[in-house]
């Protein structure tokens, strides 16, 4: 019965966690802006260098597939800020996990002294 009550309090503090605070605001935005960066760069590398091929100036094809490897770079960026917002929310939820595990394993230690030092 305590963890059937620990694990329905661990529920409830999970969706009190949730987006409320600046933090997960600014996380979801940065996962937000990761996710588009990440398919704007990668479109749009995509039609430049399709583009460069119909060109005949070398000096253009040059400039296109230099911009199109900008755009690839804009979408590493844009993962980068996607996985590292994704790791943040994921890191808060377990950190509340351990502190909850934690709490439950100091509070059998500390019941089995009170039987130790009882009996």
């Amino acid at each position: 019965m305590l963890t059937d009550n620990r694990i329905d309090q661990f529920k409830a503090d999970v969706a009190s966690v949730k987006p409320k605070g600046a933090r997960s605001r600014r996380d979801n935005i940065l996962q937000g802006v990761g996710l588009l960066l990440m398919i704007v760069g990668v479109v749009v590398a995509f039609v430049v260098y399709q583009s460069s091929t119909d060109e005949a100036d070398p000096r253009n094809i040059q400039s296109e597939i230099i911009l199109a490897i900008t755009m690839l770079a804009l979408s590493v960026i844009g993962a980068a800020l996607f996985i590292s917002a994704s790791l943040a929310r994921f890191f808060s939820l377990w950190l509340l996990r351990q502190i909850y595990e934690n709490q439950e394993n100091a509070e059998r230690v500390a019941a089995a002294m009170r039987r130790d030092s009882v009996g």
